[in-house]
């Protein structure tokens, strides 16, 4: 009845892989999302400066395509889901 307690990674390798799998998908998951936000932001960029006024305006319409770029990808995962 006193057995040694198996180390939970030796004793579930299937577990184990679907951990690591899970990982690696989610490691995709998040880098295709920073790699999406990066090119909105240089795309928003782009096409606020092309329609910037003066420093102000330009100030402000600029600091608003931070946070589009961010919410932009998470936007159309839903849209695209339906």
């Amino acid at each position: 009845m006193d057995r040694p307690l198996e180390k939970p990674d030796a004793a579930h390798p299937q577990r184990q892989h679907a951990e690591v799998v899970a990982q690696r998908v989610m490691s995709v998951v998040w880098g295709s999302y920073a790699v999406m936000a990066v090119v909105t932001l240089m795309f928003q960029i782009v096409i606020r400066l092309q329609e910037c006024v003066g420093p102000k305006a330009c100030a402000v319409s600029l600091a608003k395509a931070v946070p589009w770029s961010v919410g932009w990808p998470f936007y159309w995962a839903f849209y695209l889901n339906g």
